[in-house]
């Protein structure tokens, strides 16, 4: 009887149905929380196990309506990958990727393989066990590789690198506030005049003006945000100390270094507030914060209580068939089009949120969070997507001239910043120190450009650094000092520290020659 039933029962539709979400995910690992692929399993089922009942009564054969049904999901979750990988296939200039190409070819095919099956006289029952069998090994390369990435996560942050912890607070005075604002592919001031023409100078003569030191001739010490934020939240190089022009650390050592790092340690260890806000990247989260600020559409999402989707699902549709009405707004109702438009690049909408949310969050910091606090603000601006014109109007689709539109996002940044920093200077005390950041150059095609990729290297990189316990002038700061030295700079002249400086030094991805960008500043 068990051997009847195992031959009989039917699993493969519903294996099949989950695995390329599961895949989806596996891939996107480290870049996610896997609670925001559940939904998409849950539907995925439920659909499946809708339209394999409404076959069922149409067709009155277990093992035929489970075979149509497999074949319907084949063709809607490969329709995209498809689409993606022949679009630049043409014959005469005729591009093969089209959907007015493969709709019709997968039609026919689709209604060839039904007829097939529907057709056909054989015993197709002893698929079943064979089918079954493919289904379960499918879903265990997707978990394998979900289990081992969790795993190594897990050892990462469960052997965190040593840190030097000579650090105190100073003596018989208050703590200042310390404001971490990372502004994401924020480029320098010359690259921006000479390759977006546009010139942030005023705004940096603006914050000179209020008593910022600007480093005009800083770089970054990588070129990727993973690398970049790893290495000056641990103040260190990502060499292992081989002082080899190399990032020699795994990504899962890299998440674990950014979410738990020598410089949120160091100010947990102080007693200060750690106050985060969400990016919306899971690996730039920090793990022990104190307050996490979120705007509200993001904790929706967490709980289901939104139908919007989520970028995971949004990169799911684009995979799919669902990617003819991603690509085709038309094939809906036209008064119905903006609401669908809202609903499928929520994503876009969620990124808007987030930016919007942090600007607006900064200024309130020193009057709603009391005592001493470290605010780390990393900012996914102006880095794209392109969200707002240089006014701060948003834009609902990509501009057609891409570097107008990162400089017109710069331009909105500088105001919203300079508004910023008054309202946190004025509402300090004491004096807090600040730190306005770029993680790396701007994100453009370099190549389409004509430019090397080593001109990401050049950042903003700006402080506010008001008079150190012992009252000597702050001399530390120089035009090229990058990211790896600020936090040993903030700790050795505020908190007693005993790190000193390391020499400033940058690659390009994650293996380059050391490279400096030429560079003048003004006097």
């Amino acid at each position: 009887m068990a051997s009847k039933l195992r031959k009989s029962l039917i699993l493969f539709p519903f294996l099949i149905c989950i695995y390329p979400i599961l895949a989806l995910i596996a891939h996107n690992a480290a870049e996610m929380n896997l609670v925001d692929g559940l939904r998409a399993i849950i539907i995925s089922f439920a659909l499946t196990l809708v339209l394999y009942l409404i076959l069922q009564i149409i067709i009155k054969s277990p093992i035929k309506t489970a075979l149509i049904t497999t074949l319907a999901l084949i063709f809607f979750y490969s329709y995209g990958h498809v689409n993606f990988l022949i679009r630049n296939w043409t014959i005469i200039d005729f591009s093969l990727g089209r959907h007015r190409v493969l709709v019709p070819l997968y039609s026919i095919i689709f209604i060839i393989a039904v007829l097939l099956i529907m057709r056909t006289k054989r015993d197709l029952s002893i698929l079943t066990r064979f089918l079954n069998a493919i289904g379960v090994i499918l879903l265990i390369f997707p978990l394998y590789q979900i289990t081992v990435y969790q795993v190594e996560k897990y050892l990462a942050e469960s052997n965190p690198e040593n840190t030097n912890t000579f650090i105190s607070l100073p003596n018989d005075q208050t703590p200042p506030d310390v404001y971490y604002i990372l502004a994401d592919g924020y480029p320098r001031n010359d690259f921006i005049v000479n390759i977006l023409d546009y010139d942030n100078k005023e705004f940096l003569e603006t914050l000179e003006s209020m008593g910022f030191y600007v480093a005009w001739c800083s770089q970054t010490n990588y070129t990727d945000t993973r690398f970049s934020m790893a290495s000056t939240l641990n103040m260190s190089y990502l060499d292992d100390g081989a002082g080899i022009p190399e990032v020699v650390y795994p990504g899962s050592k890299l998440d674990s270094m950014i979410r738990s790092g020598s410089v949120q340690k160091n100010f947990a260890d102080l007693g200060y507030t750690i106050v985060t806000f969400e990016s919306g990247y899971k690996w730039l989260r920090w793990e022990g914060s104190d307050i996490h600020l979120d705007p509200a559409i993001e904790r929706a999402k967490r709980f289901f209580i939104t139908f919007a989707i989520n970028e995971f699902e949004h990169l799911l549709l684009n995979t799919t068939a669902a990617k003819l009405v991603l690509d085709m707004p038309f094939v809906v109702n036209p008064a119905e089009a903006n609401k669908l438009a809202e609903i499928l690049n929520n994503p876009r909408a969620s990124h808007r949120d987030r930016v919007f949310y942090t600007l607006d969050k900064l200024p309130e910091i020193p009057e709603t969070i009391r005592g001493p606090k470290f605010i780390y603000a990393h900012i996914i601006f102006p880095h794209p997507p392109f969200i707002v014109d240089a006014n701060g109007r948003s834009l609902k689709n990509t501009p057609a001239n891409e570097l107008s539109a990162y400089a017109g996002q710069i331009a909105y940044l500088d105001s919203m910043l300079l508004e910023i920093v008054g309202t946190l200077l004025n509402n300090s005390d004491p004096e807090p120190i600040i730190i306005i950041q770029g993680d790396h150059g701007a994100t453009i095609d370099y190549k389409s450009e004509g430019l090397d990729k080593s001109h990401r290297l050049g950042i903003l990189n700006a402080y506010y650094l008001p008079s150190p316990p012992d009252g000597n002038p702050i001399d530390e700061l120089y035009p090229a000092i990058t990211p790896v030295n600020t936090f040993r700079l903030i700790f050795d002249r505020y908190f007693n520290g005993q790190y000193g400086q390391l020499e400033d030094k940058s690659i390009v991805g994650r293996q380059s020659p050391f490279t400096t960008l030429d560079c003048t500043w003004p006097e």
